[in-house]
């Protein structure tokens, strides 16, 4: 049986609440969603974000959070089978496509299609995902027709409306790794009326639409012949430019000119190609023997010692509240991840959306199951106080942990320039020398 999907977005008051608990959570699990290109976003007409889709049902929560306003998505019809998915999927203005594989009756996916194409007439924006299922592949899938079919069939419906077609590359920098980043690069937006009066809307205009498609989004999606290139591309783009060691944003854009630059590289001088890269992994080797995350940092200005004391004291003060998150939060913490991998299974490009389901169910019962003990053994005030201490004392706990990492680097590059100074120097100059062998290759000159 189909889900019951209407045209209209629910928006009671649940189905907000689970919207705003699950935004809030994402936020807290990527630190930080860098995002580029937002001025190509369209002001007016129908949109259709097309990206890449490379952490399960992560990516529309976090493509809504990128382009600031609400944006519907299609999902997989068995999500829609329990309470809970369909709750989540519901939030988001999520609507069921019925696949062969799972055994889903698919000419139901016409009415999924109406109901997309009314959404979309009615102001709701959408992100379609073409490769048709989420992975952890270093490139993308060959994608499906199913978006440019989509888009077709609405210039056709509506055509007065116009409708535009958005590519969006999303990078994660460690998708599974809580508190790690996102860069989400918005590419320049195809009108789709213009290309129906040149192409029509038969089967041979949706492939040729889903092939401008696949160029467009080649254009703001990094990808690498294996996972190891696709991270040491961007690692190299960091260490090379000091304005995108410190913006993700940047550094997926000159990450992705450095993957394009190298494959020609590759293809024109192999032994230069590969003596270029056994020298950023050379240096990558130096970097983690020293502990060091950015060889820009050895140029940075050090802290005055004064305001080295006033963060050490200010450490020192939020440590009693940081142990007492760990001891109330740590154990449920750390069952989180190998859960979510068993969960998973083989699917390993949804451990991220396990892990975020996850802290929203496991964390706030485990912290439930503390105060309910309390209570038990001492009654209702230390309850609350049990209640109220876990979530708070386990933030204190994470931004306890956040500043340690911060003021470690720093202890750590301090130490580094006054009493191994040599090697500071020996890092700059290495970091210097690849820098000018990068750019010498994204320039096309001779070294």
């Amino acid at each position: 049986m189909a889900p019951a999907v209407t045209a209209e977005v629910p928006n009671d008051g649940l189905t907000r609440t689970a919207r705003a608990v699950c935004l809030g959570l994402v936020r807290l699990f990527y630190r930080e969603i860098a995002v580029s290109g937002l001025d190509n976003l369209p002001k007016d007409g129908a949109v259709i974000l097309v990206a890449n889709h490379p952490n399960g049902l992560l990516d529309p929560v976090v493509l809504r959070l990128a382009v600031g306003r609400p944006v519907g998505f299609l999902a997989k019809s068995t999500l829609f089978g329990n309470p809970f998915g369909r709750l989540a999927l519901d939030a988001f203005a999520g609507l069921p496509v019925f696949r062969p594989r799972d055994g889903a009756d698919t000419s139901h996916n016409e009415r999924t299609f109406d109901l997309a194409r009314q959404r979309l007439a009615s102001g709701c924006w959408l992100a379609l995902f073409p490769e048709g299922t989420s992975h952890s592949d270093p490139a993308m899938r060959p994608l499906k027709t199913g978006a440019a079919r989509l888009a077709l069939s609405y210039v056709e419906g509506y055509p007065g409306l116009p409708l535009y077609l958005v590519p969006c590359g999303l990078l994660y920098e460690a998708k599974e790794t809580f508190r790690s980043r996102v860069a989400v690069q918005i590419g320049e937006p195809t009108g789709v009326g213009p290309f129906v009066t040149r192409h029509g809307v038969d089967f041979d205009a949706a492939r040729q639409l889903t092939h401008e498609l696949n160029h467009d989004l080649s254009q703001v999606v990094l990808q690498a012949d294996d996972q190891t290139l696709l991270r040491g591309f961007v690692a190299v783009a960091g260490w090379v430019h000091q304005g995108a060691a410190r913006d993700l944003a940047a550094q997926q854009a000159l990450a992705q000119q450095l993957a394009a630059a190298w494959r020609s590289l590759l293809d024109r001088e192999p032994e230069r190609a590969h003596a270029l890269q056994s020298q950023a992994v050379a240096f990558a080797a130096q970097l983690s023997e020293l502990g060091i995350d950015d060889p820009w940092q050895v140029d940075a200005a050090l802290p005055a010692p004064g305001a080295v004391a006033r963060g050490s004291m200010g450490l020192m003060a939020l440590l009693p509240f940081a142990v007492l998150g760990t001891l109330l939060g740590w154990p449920a913490y750390r069952a989180i991840r190998p859960l979510s991998v068993v969960i998973a299974g083989t699917e390993t490009d949804l451990v991220g959306t396990v892990k975020v389901l996850l802290g929203l169910v496991g964390m706030p019962a485990y912290w439930g199951a503390q105060a309910w003990l309390a209570g038990a053994l001492f009654g209702w005030p230390m309850a609350l106080a049990v209640a109220a201490a876990g979530p708070l004392t386990g933030w204190m706990a994470l931004r306890w942990s956040e500043r340690w990492q911060r003021r470690r680097q720093v202890l750590r590059l301090a130490w580094l320039r006054g009493v191994r100074a040599e090697v500071a120097a020996e890092v700059r100059r290495h970091r210097d020398d690849l820098a000018r062998a990068v750019m010498a290759v994204l320039d096309g000159a001779p070294t």
